[in-house]
């Protein structure tokens, strides 16, 4: 290659390294700065997109939360942390919540295994009277040791 290069005159030589250096420069251009350039177009146009959807969603969440200051404004017992409160109390009476399940209505849906019957009917006089919660349904199944049930109730706040 040296060979080849050398048996060109000096202008010549100087001719083809300035056209080597152009070419060069064209396919950095073409390979690297304007695949760049673009890729910093879509990014900046995802960042335009992503910042219009968390405008949307931070909308959303203040209306939530006005919705929710409203709705605990009129006096209901929503602002109550109803899961943690039916946890708290079943605890007080050595009941063990094996699943406890809220639903979009309010109410929430306890499961117990192997509860005494005597404390279960208790805790449940104690949420309808003491703690002012509507008890809409229970469902009992015996087990093996007598005294013991099986329970699954949903429990929510009287509106």
């Amino acid at each position: 290659m040296k060979d080849w290069f050398e048996r060109f005159s000096l202008r010549d030589q100087l001719a083809l390294l300035i056209m080597l250096s152009v070419v060069f420069v064209y396919v950095v251009v073409l390979f690297v700065v304007r695949p760049l350039g673009q890729a910093r177009q879509e990014l900046s146009a995802r960042n335009a997109a992503t910042a219009a959807v968390l405008q949307r969603v931070d909308a959303m969440a203040t209306e939530i939360q006005s919705l929710r200051g409203a709705q605990s404004d009129g006096g209901t017992a929503s602002s109550v942390n109803l899961s943690a409160s039916l946890n708290e109390s079943a605890s007080r009476y050595l009941l063990r919540v094996s699943r406890l399940q809220p639903n979009s209505q309010g109410s929430v849906q306890l499961r117990f295994e192997s509860a005494p019957l005597e404390a279960f009917l208790r805790w449940i006089y104690e949420l309808e009277t003491l703690q002012g919660l509507r008890v809409d349904d229970v469902s009992l199944s015996q087990t093996s040791n007598a005294g013991v049930v099986s329970a699954t109730l949903r429990v929510a706040a009287f509106k």
